[in-house]
């Protein structure tokens, strides 16, 4: 089986080294994914005993934040290593390490390289936020008869009915994981479905529940505001929706003379092509990393082109619109704002977070837009009701607040496989 992987994983290389290349997401230290370790790390690897703990991107990295205090806690005489696939991934976990804590970057999922890692780091667990499963690396790791963990698992529609099609190699990946701590019954329902051994299968909630941004220090006046304005943030926003969110704050800007917008990028290399929409629109960009004492006048809409700010920044906003749910498919995490009592807004395109929104549909704490000038009517009529902008917010943090607690019963569950093994 490893020979078929490997030869899967090498077609499907040959699609994603030119997009990294022409996306400009290679980066230099990309080298370490092949297995190339230098000599200090090494070292640094051999000793103590590790914990391997992998988070792909931004969001499983914010999400591992408090779990990793958890093991920390729980398994004081091992060190975690921390791997993570993306550049921003990598810049927001570097913020997260404690102590001796290593961060690398994980590897390709070539079984020659895999069995390097496995060799260098020893792990003496792995564990795989959301459903990380690279085929190589748990047939290693299962070989080596190291345990491993999926955490804060989720399976959208999607990837189900895609696993469906290789159910029988979905099988033989989920037989070697110990435990699978999934968000909701639905995912419970699906892994198993997929193959994964019932008794190694829990619902625990979601951990991002527990990984709640506190209001921040900094204020409007810092970033040139007068103070007392009302700060709209679509945040997370993907192409096509820029443009949406300009119209309408161009459309209630007369109306609403106090209302100032910013935008943040999912991807911030698309800072200038933002700020080149917002040129076009007759409006005035300015980046957030250029912000000084100057006073944000009402045409200017602030750019955020700073990785791992957008949560702190959220405690300033009135208003917020979470993007990749418009014009784009998937939806993003709408549980930061929620934690600061935040009005949201959100579109239609929500599937990969479907269980966390309808947690708060239910509960009418999130107005979802069904298009464009949907969007343009809820953005009015809650600028001109502040007390229901304001209830909104409440009741999205009482949804937060209300499914906190997974990040314990994880490490609860981790901690007494331990105890049995």
């Amino acid at each position: 089986m490893t020979v078929i992987y490997d030869l899967i994983f090498a077609i499907f290389s040959l699609i994603y080294f030119p997009y990294l290349i022409v996306k400009r997401k290679w980066h230099p230290d990309f080298s370490m994914r092949f297995g190339k370790f230098s000599e200090e790390l090494k070292t640094a690897l051999a000793k103590k005993e590790n914990i391997w703990v992998h988070a792909v991107s931004v969001g499983e990295v914010q999400g591992v934040s408090r779990l990793a205090q958890h093991l920390r806690s729980v398994f004081p005489g091992h060190r975690l290593v921390i791997s993570t696939v993306t550049k921003t991934g990598y810049e927001v976990a570097s913020k997260i390490i404690s102590g001796d804590d290593i961060l690398i970057y994980a590897p390709l999922d070539f079984s020659f390289i895999v069995r390097r890692y496995v060799a260098r780091i020893k792990p003496k667990m792995y564990i795989a936020m959301e459903t990380e499963l690279w085929p190589n690396l748990f047939s290693c790791l299962r070989e080596n008869r190291i345990p491993v963990a999926v955490v804060n698992g989720r399976i959208s529609d999607r990837a189900f009915k895609n696993y469906r099609l290789v159910k029988y190699l979905m099988k033989r990946i989920l037989s070697g994981v110990d435990i699978l701590c999934m968000q909701s019954r639905a995912d419970c329902d699906r892994i198993i479905t997929l193959g994964a051994p019932k008794e190694k299968v829990h619902q625990i909630g979601n951990v991002k529940f527990d990984d709640l941004p506190a209001a921040g220090s900094a204020d409007l006046k810092s970033l040139g505001f007068i103070g007392n304005e009302t700060l709209w943030i679509a945040g997370s926003t993907h192409p096509g929706e820029e443009e949406i969110v300009l119209n309408i704050f161009k459309s209630l800007s007369g109306e609403f003379k106090d209302l100032r917008l910013m935008i943040a990028p999912r991807h911030i290399e698309r800072t200038s092509e933002v700020a080149r929409l917002i040129e076009a629109k007759g409006l005035t960009p300015l980046r957030l990393s250029q912000v000084n004492s100057t006073t944000v006048v009402r045409d200017t809409v602030i750019v955020v082109d700073t990785i791992g700010k957008l949560r702190s920044l959220y405690g300033l906003a009135k208003l917020v619109f979470v993007g990749k749910s418009l014009s784009a498919h998937g939806g993003q995490n709408m549980i930061e704002p929620a934690a600061l009592g935040k009005a949201i807004l959100i579109g239609p395109y929500t599937e990969n977070f479907k269980d966390v929104v309808d947690l708060f549909l239910r509960e009418n704490a999130v107005i979802r837009a069904k298009d464009a000038d949907g969007l343009l009517l809820n953005v009015r009529e809650l600028l001109r009701d502040p007390r229901k902008m304001e209830d909104l917010g409440a009741l999205a943090r009482a949804v937060a607040q209300k499914h906190s607690g997974a990040t314990d019963r994880t490490a609860t569950i981790i901690r007494k496989f331990f105890q049995k093994s």
